[in-house]
């Protein structure tokens, strides 16, 4: 970046804006492209509506209605070894010890439980009063309604005969198909081992582990999820949520209201479920609720209630903008012109252009963003040099300071320049440097080197 080079060689200070391509070049190694239908990438200006124009976007390629049965879909924090949260049905790695809903390493101390102490051995730990508890067939440890602390097993209360006898406490096994669930660690939710999850708690009922996750099975874990090809369907009104097949015609839309290829998650809105149906295709009626498949916008004339509207391309220079004011990398969704008129997507990043939204506003180095704020999304223009814009964060070249003063025009405004510093008698540089043997005076703007 010639422009950029230091001014004042003389003097030791160094400026911030000197490590500006290296920035650049960090920002664009890990910008994120997000995709916009059958394109590669998006740029989201976060909502703004269409300009007037009416623009949903249903469903991509694929059933994705979830993800393998078993213990809640998408993985979770990991847990099992020594500092983690217990696995599902109480499990801990290598014959280690859950207590208090955390995992305790084999050969480590049973503390922070319920009345829970010794040397975790192989799933066992010892109570108050020094017996060994918690493993399978063991006593239960602590006190009260107490707790296992092996991995599938459970506290069991046998209550005491009608002569007054003591009631006893039994760690049984839990977890397994058909078999009780597992009580929740650290007052957690009753848990089961993978592929299955806990039904039928409730009402004093301790519930059973059952099979879930297919076809007419009940939906697994706490997220609901089903195997793919189907969806976490029916739940409300007292009936419990069962995974049925999702994605086809007339079947329901699947997770993110996505449908199988060449269909449109329809919106008949009034309470009805959504559905997949053959519409939303370019050039095509847009679905029920002015939905359009991935990478088009519906367009409604004369307004979202005039009936039903075309499905057009939309994300790419010089194409309306897909829903949520989204365009495809290098392309930013324009400010509307009119009323009415559906904002546009505009090639953005060069100088003089739109400043592109995410890490990477402006595709050159020298290039800064200016103006963005308030709904403005800005315009790249060359920076950091004598009398030029300050670039983003105040910064200047070596030998330059940014001076920030009230508009011109009267407006109330500021301006942000580039201007020389250093030297006797110039503007202070950044972290109040200046050249070799001259000291800063003064606050501000009026803190000059002498």
């Amino acid at each position: 970046m010639s422009h950029l080079a230091p001014r004042h060689p003389r003097h030791p200070k160094v400026s911030v804006i000197q490590a500006l391509p290296l920035l650049a070049l960090a920002a664009a190694l890990s910008l994120v492209a997000v995709a916009c239908g059958s394109s590669p990438a998006l740029n989201n200006d976060g909502g703004n509506g269409q300009g007037g124009a009416t623009s949903s976007r249903g469903g991509t390629t694929g059933g994705l209605g979830g993800t393998s049965g078993g213990q809640g879909g998408a993985a979770g924090p990991a847990c099992g070894a020594a500092g983690q949260a217990c696995c599902a049905a109480n499990t801990c790695n290598g014959g280690g010890c859950c207590v208090a809903g955390m995992c305790v390493a084999s050969g480590g101390m049973c503390m922070g439980g319920n009345n829970t102490t010794g040397t975790c051995t192989s799933g066992s730990c010892q109570n108050a009063m020094g017996t060994t508890c918690g493993a399978l067939g063991q006593t239960c440890c602590g006190g009260g309604n107490g707790v296992c602390t092996a991995s599938g097993a459970r506290c069991t209360v046998t209550p005491g005969g009608g002569d007054g006898g003591v009631a006893t406490s039994m760690c049984t096994a839990c977890g397994t198909n058909g078999g009780a669930c597992c009580q929740g660690g650290g007052g957690g939710v009753p848990t089961c081992g993978a592929g299955l999850s806990c039904q039928g708690q409730g009402g004093g009922m301790a519930g059973m582990c059952a099979p879930c996750g297919a076809a007419g099975q009940a939906c697994c874990g706490g997220v609901n999820t089903c195997n793919s090809g189907l969806s976490c369907q029916g739940q409300g009104a007292g009936m419990a949520a069962m995974c049925a097949p999702c994605g086809a015609v007339d079947q329901a839309c699947c997770g993110g209201n996505t449908c199988n290829s060449g269909l449109g998650c329809a919106n008949p809105g009034g309470g009805m479920a959504r559905s997949c149906q053959n519409c939303g295709s370019l050039g095509g009626a847009c679905c029920a609720g002015n939905v359009c498949q991935a990478g088009g916008t519906c367009s409604v004339t004369g307004g979202a209630d005039a009936g039903a509207g075309v499905c057009n391309a939309c994300g790419a220079t010089g194409e309306i903008c897909c829903a949520n004011a989204v365009c495809n990398a290098g392309a930013r969704c324009a400010a509307p012109t009119g009323t009415g008129v559906p904002r546009m997507c505009e090639t953005c990043g060069g100088n003089g252009q739109l400043c592109c939204a995410g890490a990477m506003p402006c595709s050159s180095t020298g290039y800064g963003c200016i103006g963005a704020g308030g709904g403005n999304p800005g315009t790249c223009q060359m920076c950091g040099a004598a009398g030029q814009v300050c670039c983003a964060g105040q910064m200047c070249a070596g030998g330059f300071a940014c001076v920030i003063a009230a508009g011109g025009d009267g407006g109330g405004g500021v301006t942000q320049t580039c201007t020389a510093c250093g030297a006797s008698g110039e503007r202070c540089c950044a972290n109040r440097m200046c050249d070799t043997g001259l000291t800063c005076t003064g606050n501000g703007n009026a803190a000059t080197c002498g």
